[in-house]
């Protein structure tokens, strides 16, 4: 192991034991009272736009993320008013907090024009540093966490790029002897023909295919074990990932879990430092810090997916050494 990797695996250490942060400590017990409020406002609405959808009506997909959208600034709307008159700990955390916020930036990664060498490297550069610091066993565990495995364990990965979390669970299953098969999806082809050369050199059981992580229409109820989205979401913004969600429990037959960066200004600075040290890569530098400023909070996550009645019993938590993790047991 490296130097660099060993500063690595100490820094992962220290956040495991301080947990998501001093912001997110404070804030915790007003955005879950925010989202509360907002979920049971938006709730009548939302379940109309999910039973319109299971119809096929023409704008309900689009109706339903423009009410996630509404609904998610109406929270942190929620949360600012409520701090006003709390102590001058929150109104700080908050503050610091809604300065940090930034759910419009622009990644190099998601810009077609952008150089496609350096895009494919900042992706396999995020694949070394997951490997590095324990991410991929976290996810692991999350995947299976409670499942009712048929046998091979079916999953589906949504938005999985180069297929780096496919890949590195195909490789966990067989060394823990459990029969997985996953099918790793998105839209880009240029990033699953990566993940495919990798599966096929290793002899892996992962597939990959085009699919609309927004559109699960052309699969069948129940026709995966698992639904699956990991490092993602930050990408789609609110009302995409209520879709998502909402779409995802009516294809998972045992479980939905998705996971994404927590918000933190500590954790943007950290992946940042990552990218100056090990890959020394101004992209990838550019591109984690976005990232975190564009990340959700366990509350914010965990109203978009219980914004509509196929959410309820949805949890969303806070998972060293960085993530939220957002599932729905089935």
């Amino acid at each position: 192991m490296t130097p660099v990797q060993h500063l690595m695996r100490i820094a992962t250490q220290i956040t495991n034991f301080t947990g998501p942060g001093p912001i997110n400590r404070a804030l915790a017990g007003v955005r879950r009272e925010a989202a509360q409020r907002t979920a049971a406002r938006y709730r009548v609405q939302a379940d109309e736009l999910g039973a319109a959808i299971a119809a096929g009506r023409p704008g309900s997909r689009d109706g339903l993320i423009a009410l996630a959208d509404e609904a998610i600034g109406d929270m942190r709307r929620g949360v600012r008013a409520a701090v006003a008159a709390a102590t001058m700990p929150a109104r700080l955390a908050a503050a610091w907090d809604f300065a940090w916020l930034e759910p419009d930036g622009a990644e190099l990664m998601d810009d077609p024009t952008f150089d496609r060498e350096l895009r494919e490297r900042i992706v396999a550069d995020l694949h070394v540093m997951n490997g590095t610091i324990g991410v991929y066993e976290l996810f692991f565990a999350e995947m299976v966490s409670g499942v009712r495995a048929t046998k091979p364990l079916t999953v589906i990965d949504l938005a999985a790029g180069h297929g780096g979390f496919a890949l590195a669970a195909a490789l966990l299953a067989r060394d823990r002897g459990l029969a997985v098969q996953i099918t790793a999806t998105d839209l880009r082809d240029e990033y699953l023909a990566i993940g495919r050369e990798h599966a096929k050199r290793q002899g892996l059981p992962v597939t990959f295919a085009v699919q609309d992580a927004l559109d699960l229409s052309n699969l069948a109820p129940g026709s995966y074990d698992v639904v699956l989205c990991t490092q993602a979401l930050h990408h789609f913004g609110a009302g995409r990932i209520a879709l998502m969600f909402h779409e995802a429990t009516r294809v998972a037959a045992n479980r939905v879990v998705f996971i994404d960066g927590c918000r933190s200004v500590a954790a943007g600075a950290a992946v940042s430092a990552i990218g100056c040290l090990q890959f020394g890569s101004w992209a990838f530098i550019h591109d984690g810090f976005v990232s975190m400023r564009r990340c959700f909070v366990p509350e914010e996550l965990g109203l978009l997916a219980r914004i509509g009645g196929w959410g309820d019993g949805a949890e969303a938590s806070w998972r060293p050494p960085g993530h939220c993790v957002l599932a729905k047991q089935l």
